[in-house]
């Protein structure tokens, strides 16, 4: 199985050092790298990865951002690629190749909760929830909310962009957060609740944290079947050779 890295950045990759210990010994042959960024020669990047030559302008929580995802996903397809695995510059795999690889084998998403939300987070769902019935012909209670970044089949995609038109969609906030789960529920695709990624502690704080990955919180997230950390601003010296060790297994 080929396995499409799509990265959706700003201006490059946080840690690229790691994710070169983290492709060391990975044969080319069973993957591949993709970014969209801001900036048509973002850096740094990956050695051999797919920039997107003419990326669109994109804008937090925006359609646009489905859009942008739809490209690179497009690009890992038309590089034979058969699951694709959506990606910020500042994330890092906490499991080794062989296991993210068996992982994304499946669609997978991190969903946010639906209980235990303030009032005001309840109301918003519940506008939102309201809009996509409608447009989706589904049930209010049939309607989930997903962290962005998440791992999706080949057949999936194609079937959801043969499906839906972006421009279409009824939410302009937060779409990023809406639109692959619920159009996976609407064409009746299997997919998995999964540890996708930890960004937060707190399941109902939907704001990923700024966090420096020490070798503790590795050891927790990896234990708990975690595949990528994001919003990574430092690494510490242990948590390095850790994921190294990591990586290398």
């Amino acid at each position: 199985m080929k396995l499409g890295f799509c990265f959706l950045v700003k201006d490059g990759l946080s840690h690229c050092s790691l994710w070169e210990s983290f492709f060391a010994s990975v044969s080319p042959d069973v993957y591949g790298v993709y970014v969209h960024a801001k900036t048509n020669a973002p850096h740094p990047v990956l050695a051999d990865s797919y920039v997107d030559p003419a990326p669109i302008n994109t804008a937090w929580g925006d359609r646009s951002l489905v859009a942008a995802t739809q490209r690179l996903f497009s690009m890992a397809i038309d590089d034979d690629c058969d699951s694709m695995i959506l990606l910020s510059g500042d994330m890092l795999p906490l499991q080794s190749f062989s296991w993210i690889q068996e992982f994304c084998a499946q669609t997978r998403l991190s969903l946010q909760p639906q209980v235990g939300l303030s009032e005001r987070q309840a109301k918003a769902n519940v506008k939102r929830f309201y809009l996509l019935a409608a447009y989706l012909r589904l049930s209010i209670d049939e309607l989930k909310k997903q962290n962005m970044f998440f791992s999706i089949r080949r057949d999936d995609f194609l079937k959801i962009v043969a499906k839906a038109d972006i421009s279409d969609f009824p939410l302009h906030e937060l779409a990023d957060e809406y639109y692959w789960i619920n159009h996976l529920i609407c064409i009746e695709a299997e997919w998995q609740a999964s540890n996708v990624i930890f960004c937060n502690s707190d399941p109902t704080k939907t704001q990923a944290l700024v966090m420096n990955l020490t070798s503790e919180l590795l050891r927790s997230c990896w234990s708990d079947g975690y595949a990528f950390i994001r919003k990574i601003a430092d690494v510490d010296l242990g948590a390095v050779r850790d994921l190294k060790r990591i990586y290398s297994s």
